[in-house]
């Protein structure tokens, strides 16, 4: 038999693992119809706040992944003709990324069940802002090291 972990049992660490495994399987029936997942969900949403086409390593950034991690997932993301990759005019090293009509097609549609989700959480308003702050926290303290 499995003992399921209370908040008392598990560290910190442990605690923001699962709970980001957890908002992953909960996340992937909005993005199911789709036929997208909730990590490329996270770069479309990311793409479709620039109006103009912007790096791989603006996008990483702003996800905290690596430019490499970053590749992969436009890659897949341009199969799926959901984003453009075009070379940077200015930078030869470097190419800029775009969300197509069929990209923001999607982020259109998925929006609103994503948001209405993430907003049917049962976490009042005062704790939603301590959360938030210390997560903004675990963040910064991480990228410093």
């Amino acid at each position: 038999m499995v003992k399921t972990l209370t908040m008392s049992d598990r560290d910190l660490v442990t605690a923001v693992l699962q709970l980001a495994n957890l908002l992953n399987r909960r996340l992937s029936p909005i993005f199911e119809k789709s036929k997208i997942t909730p990590q490329q969900w996270a770069v479309l949403a990311v793409l479709s706040e620039y109006e103009e086409p912007t790096t791989l390593a603006s996008i990483a950034k702003k996800l905290l992944v690596t430019k490499q991690n970053m590749t992969g997932m436009v890659s897949r993301l341009s199969d799926l003709g959901l984003v453009d990759r075009k070379d940077d005019p200015k930078d030869l090293r470097s190419s800029r990324v775009e969300l197509t009509r069929r990209g923001r097609t999607i982020v259109d549609k998925v929006r609103p069940a994503y948001e209405q989700w993430r907003d049917a959480l049962d976490v009042p308003e005062r704790d939603r802002a301590t959360v938030q702050r210390v997560l903004d926290k675990l963040i910064e303290d991480l990228e410093s090291r």
